[in-house]
């Protein structure tokens, strides 16, 4: 009997003990979890975990929502800081041509000068068409990243679009006095992709090495590995290695390009293009020339 209630005494202890320790922990964990909501900037966790099987257990699961929640909110600070940047980004190239138009308007009204007016008139008519075609940009991006932009795939000659584009810039080229060298694959190369959207990443990359290269644009074309390269290579000017980190980047643009008044969107829309045309993009330096390539499966 007494041998009974000794053990059934050191079973009222070590129960007593558990739940004493059970309590202690959860009473810990309750005021690190205050803690950790009142400065959830700390990316704090729950410590002194403990070694009860199943409560260890839940502090581990508690541990990981923590984690995962800190990750949400880190990016949600990247994002928050990004669309602000955006947003100021939009705001200086909207603001800028519209400054210039209404300062050219009070001149035209201030003229009397038939030929001050029309001079007046042609600026501000170029004003308006660089908005109406940063506004476009801005649409375009939307469009593409809520993929509502239907493509349409076809079976594309790639020598010949190359080719004809080209061509089409050759006065430019020559106003800039670039010498042009363009090398393409004797095979004839084909790919899946939509034709005007194709088009309009090979001008996309083209006005690009005429606004900022000085002398020199190189294209080439060949096949490796059963894929169609494209290389648009032209001298990299004042382009500097971080610059070129963030090239694909929505609204990414140096001192150089707002000097040139653009947005920082036509090589993100270019890019997005390409990946949507299950293409590939690539810029980087290759000694002293930047290089963007594209290459696509051949069909």
């Amino acid at each position: 009997m007494n041998y009974l209630i000794i053990v059934l005494v050191f079973i009222i202890i070590v129960l007593v003990a558990y739940l004493f320790l059970l309590f202690k922990a959860l009473s810990d964990a309750a005021d690190q979890m205050d803690e950790i909501e009142k400065n959830p900037e700390r990316n704090r966790q729950l410590k002194g975990i403990p070694t009860i099987p199943r409560l260890e257990k839940l502090f581990v699961r508690i541990n990981t929502i923590y984690t995962a929640r800190q990750k949400e909110r880190i990016t949600y600070q990247i994002n928050e800081t990004k669309i602000r940047q955006e947003i100021e980004n939009i705001s200086h190239d909207l603001r800028t041509p519209l400054t210039s138009i209404l300062g050219y308007l009070d001149l035209v009204q201030d003229s009397t000068s038939i030929k001050e007016q029309e001079e007046y008139l042609g600026i501000i008519r170029n004003r308006a068409r660089m908005l109406q075609g940063f506004i476009e940009n801005f649409y375009e991006i939307s469009r593409l990243e809520a993929n509502d932009y239907p493509l349409e795939p076809e079976v594309i000659k790639v020598k010949g679009m190359l080719t004809d584009t080209v061509i089409a810039y050759y006065h430019e080229f020559e106003k800039k006095h670039m010498e042009v060298s363009i090398e393409l694959s004797e095979r004839e190369t084909s790919i899946i992709a939509d034709r005007i959207q194709f088009g309009r990443v090979l001008n996309n990359l083209i006005q690009n090495a005429l606004k900022y290269a000085d002398d020199k644009f190189i294209l080439k074309q060949f096949v490796r590995e059963n894929r169609c390269v494209i290389k648009f290579i032209n001298d990299k000017n004042k382009l500097t290695e971080n610059e070129l980190r963030y090239i694909f980047e929505r609204f990414y643009t140096g001192d150089q390009s707002r000097s040139n008044q653009s947005t920082g969107l036509g090589l993100t829309i270019t890019k997005i293009l390409v990946e949507k045309m299950k293409g590939t993009i690539e810029a980087r330096f290759e000694g002293e020339y930047f290089v963007v390539e594209l290459s696509w499966l051949i069909k």
